[in-house]
């Protein structure tokens, strides 16, 4: 058993250096809409993100795993001189929250590590809540939570950032009669208690079983607060955030079964009018027989006085279906978009768009039990062939052009649907990265300034089944928001550095002022199922979050060496599509730099830098087109292609031009299998051969491709050559090379 305190070095009287950018997290997914974008960052954008400037920075120490949302205050003003509990601080400062599993709250500074002894970095304050709920087999099927519960939902704070609220599962007495829900409120200044805690109690609430794993939300002044369980029924409590009394209760199936609140721990939904939208789990439906029961719906609820009233709802016409194969609509939760909208899906493949003011209710099926059917009230049903869960909610973000809806459901490449005219385009872009077979997909979060450069950050496992295995690493990707299929950065490209430990189930990342903070279950476990009664002995080291941003400056090495990660395949001439030197960009004396124009008009990469002297054309110039063969299996990690390149005339050879190419540029052409019979993806990069140079004298090209990665202490960039023991020549007689023979299988 851990020891029941929080101790850290004191910080006496630390003024923390604030940012010009004044961004808030304070809710889950950002918003009351649960988009999950924050459009206020001004310092991360596609081409500055990338493995050789942005990586991880430090890691932030906590006490448990990790299950709730980190949030983010800027310029919060601490002064822990009234909290005779934690070590003096004053000071303003960004900061982050953390909440864990073993009931602990910490305040960190968002802008530095701050490190202490035993790795063990030192929180603007911290506050153990008391011992949280042990671990079981009767909530926990696989021991994946194991060894305690304590705080699940992620906390909320209010406008004026002065108050945190969280609601977190206690044991007061080693046994299950002991346990309990209580709402705390803790004064984000010095982390000690505005008010004293309140348990939550209600009809129905049974706090041996049912998880409080939603997000709270806090509309108008009043604190929603969900939970759920199987075999147990779903329930929202309503309390004043001033007080913390009750204000209401609603359950969601009170005359029949379960009908869980849990959402993938999205805080529920609302609106400027203060409407309440859920998405319900697997339970009991009767509300269009005149009934209380909406198992497998959404649900808009407003509090009226005492009581949550239900104003509409819609339900999906196959939801006997659902409920009996375990198909939980509300496996994730309600996005609410401009004008009147709400869209949403569970673990069965359909994507719904309703209206908020007339959600549509029930259409029944043709044959009772109906696994597809139509749903003529809905605005849209979007469905798909394959069964695959989403986990992770919806995102929704208005770029330069369209907007788009985002989602990685599990064993599936991750959807940008286009929305267009308040509609869903059914066909969706779709990106390039490849899941680990199992749950849940990926978590996901999108930063941008407005309408341009949006990332969209995903944390997802990186190598096993995160629902029914512990050990699962996570790993967390940066995609380009308008071209899904580029990922610009991955926590694995540079993995001795950028690691980020094992995966979070169902957490999103964080990102605010040129930071991404992304929860983790541990630094490191063996990759295991529990089934039956197993259940782990030892647990990760170290439990933390992991901050990822720009890295400081540092020269790196280059290390040359030889190896079969990539080899010229063929190269051919043909003619030069024309290249519009107005398109072509100022270069020094007075020369024009058009490689961006020849990838355009070649349609590949540029395999060499191309500047063209005043005055100059492309007389006799041809194309060149060249295709190398990678393996497959080292393009994950690779941060780039890349060639030397250079003229050769009358024996002269000029200085290298070759340039090299981000792995988000490369144009993949095919796949093939080696030599040796690995996996090999085919690439293709444009250059010019053959251009007049003078009365009878052509420049041909030299060239020679080589994959680059990073990786040792101190950072190290490795170039891997083509084994070719020459670099390869075209042009003059030498109008095509063909090495399929000697490459390729």
């Amino acid at each position: 058993m851990r020891h029941a305190f929080v101790s850290f070095i004191p910080v006496l009287f630390s003024l923390g250096m604030g940012s010009a950018q004044a961004v808030d997290v304070l809710t889950s997914r950002n918003n009351l809409a649960r988009t999950g974008v924050n459009d206020q960052e001004a310092r991360l954008a596609p081409g500055n993100v990338d493995a050789r400037g942005f990586g991880k920075l430090w890691a932030l120490y906590a006490d448990g795993q990790i299950v709730a949302q980190p949030l983010y205050v800027s310029g919060l003003r601490v002064d822990t001189s009234g909290n005779p509990g934690v070590p003096p601080v004053q000071g303003t400062f960004n900061a982050v929250v953390v909440a864990t599993m073993h009931n602990t709250v910490y305040l960190y500074d968002a802008d530095q590590e701050r490190p202490g002894p035993q790795g063990r970095t030192v929180p603007l304050w911290a506050v153990w809540l008391g011992q949280p709920r042990p671990g079981g087999k009767d909530i926990d099927m696989w021991s994946t939570s194991d060894p305690e519960w304590g705080v699940l939902g992620t906390p909320v704070i209010d406008d004026s950032k002065s108050i945190l609220y969280l609601v977190a599962w206690h044991d007061d007495s080693g046994g299950p009669q002991g346990y309990r829900y209580r709402l705390h409120a803790l004064r984000l200044k010095d982390g000690s208690h505005a008010m004293p805690p309140v348990e939550l109690q209600a009809p129905g609430l049974d706090a041996r079983r049912q998880k409080q794993r939603t997000g709270l939300a806090l509309v108008k002044g009043v604190l929603y607060i969900g939970l759920g369980g199987d075999g147990s029924r779903g329930l929202l409590l309503a309390h004043d955030a001033a007080t913390l009394q009750r204000k209401a209760v609603w359950m969601v199936t009170p005359n029949g079964r379960d009908g869980g609140l849990w959402q993938a721990g999205v805080a529920p939904a609302a609106d400027a009018d203060g409407n309440i939208y859920l998405m319900t789990g697997n339970g009991t439906f009767n509300a269009a027989s005149g009934g209380a029961d909406y198992g497998d719906s959404f649900v808009k609820l407003r509090l009226e006085g005492g009581n949550i009233v239900v104003k509409d709802y819609f339900t999906p016409c196959n939801q006997a279906f659902l409920a009996t194969g375990d198909w939980d609509l509300g496996s994730s939760g309600p996005v609410l978009l401009p004008g009147e909208l709400v869209i949403g899906a569970g673990k069965h493949p359909h994507l719904y768009l309703l209206s908020t003011a007339r959600m549509g209710k029930y259409t029944p099926p043709p044959q009772p039990g109906s696994a597809n059917c139509a749903n003529p009230t809905a605005l849209q049903d979007v469905g798909q062939a394959e069964h695959h869960h989403l986990h992770g909610s919806p995102v929704y973000w208005q770029g330069a052009g369209d907007a788009h809806i985002y989602l990685w459901r599990e064993n599936e490449l991750l959807h940008a649907y286009p929305f267009v005219r308040r509609r869903v385009v059914a066909a969706p872009k779709l990106g390039v990265d490849a899941l680990p077979v199992g749950m849940p997909g990926g978590m996901l979060s999108l930063s941008s300034q407005g309408r341009r450069n949006g990332i969209l950050w995903a944390l997802t496992p990186f190598d096993g089944d995160a629902n029914s295995a512990r050990g699962v690493r996570g790993v967390l990707r940066a995609i380009d928001a308008e071209n899904v299929s580029r990922t610009l950065w991955s926590s694995e490209q540079v993995s001795a550095r950028d690691r980020l430990g094992l995966f979070a189930k169902f957490v999103p990342p964080t990102i605010a002022d040129g930071k991404v903070f992304a929860a983790t279950y541990g630094d490191a476990e063996p990759l295991r199922q529990y089934g039956g009664d197993a259940r782990p002995q030892q647990f990760p080291a170290r439990y933390q979050v992991v901050v990822y941003g720009h890295l400081a400056p540092r020269p790196m090495a280059t290390v040359d060496q030889a190896r079969q990660d990539v080899q010229l395949l063929q190269a051919t001439t043909a003619p030069l599509p024309a290249i519009d030197l107005a398109r072509c960009a100022a270069a020094d004396g007075g020369s024009l730099d058009c490689t961006s124009e020849l990838a355009r008009v070649a349609g590949a990469p540029a395999l060499e830098r191309l500047l063209v002297p005043a005055g100059y054309g492309f007389a006799g110039c041809e194309l060149a087109r060249v295709t190398v063969a990678s393996n497959s299996a080292a393009m994950p990690t690779a941060l780039a292609i890349g060639f030397y390149a250079s003229d050769v005339t009358a024996g002269q050879v000029s200085v290298d031009h070759g340039r090299r190419n981000p792995a988000v540029d490369l144009k993949v052409a095919g796949q093939a299998v080696l030599k040796g019979g690995q996996a090999a993806t085919l690439h293709e990069f444009a250059g010019v051969v053959n251009c007049m140079l003078g009365a009878g004298t052509r420049a041909e090209l030299r060239f020679k491709p080589y994959v680059e990665f990073a990786g040792g202490t101190p950072l190290t960039i490795f170039r891997n050559w083509d084994v070719a023991p020459d670099n390869h020549v075209l042009g003059g007689a030498v109008t095509r090379i063909d090495r399929h023979a000697e490459v390729l299988q």
